[in-house]
């Protein structure tokens, strides 16, 4: 059981830390916030299939990434690309908002990589 546990916490360090976008959602069991974001986390990781990878961290399970990530409160969600953190906002959130937070960024980069292609033809 213990394997298990430091397994998870080193993969989702590493997804965290590495990974090219993820949303970090840090809950609790416990957590009435938590319970009632469920459905709304699960529709979420539907809509960004190819897009995002979600990432369920368990504060009671995973509390060095908790510490790490100074997360004080639950639910917090984290927007990370290439391990920086981009976009953190924590309690309950509607689908919109996060979708919002997610197309703000990267559609942000797709304009940024469209300019850039451009400006390279030029020369």
């Amino acid at each position: 059981m213990k394997e298990k546990k430091i397994a998870r916490e080193e993969r989702n360090q590493e997804k965290l830390a590495n990974g090219d976008w993820v949303m970090a959602e840090f809950y609790a069991t416990w957590c009435p916030h938590c319970q009632r974001m469920k459905p709304v986390v699960e529709e979420f990781k539907k809509l960004m299939v190819g897009t995002l990878e979600v990432v369920e961290v368990d504060i009671d399970q995973e509390p060095a990434l908790t510490d790490f990530y100074t997360v004080e409160s639950t639910p917090t969600f984290i927007l990370f690309r290439k391990g920086q953190q981009l976009w953190r906002q924590s309690g309950e959130l509607p689908l919109e908002r996060l979708e919002k937070a997610v197309k703000g960024f990267t559609d942000s980069i797709k304009k940024a990589h469209v300019y850039c292609a451009a400006w390279i033809q030029l020369f």
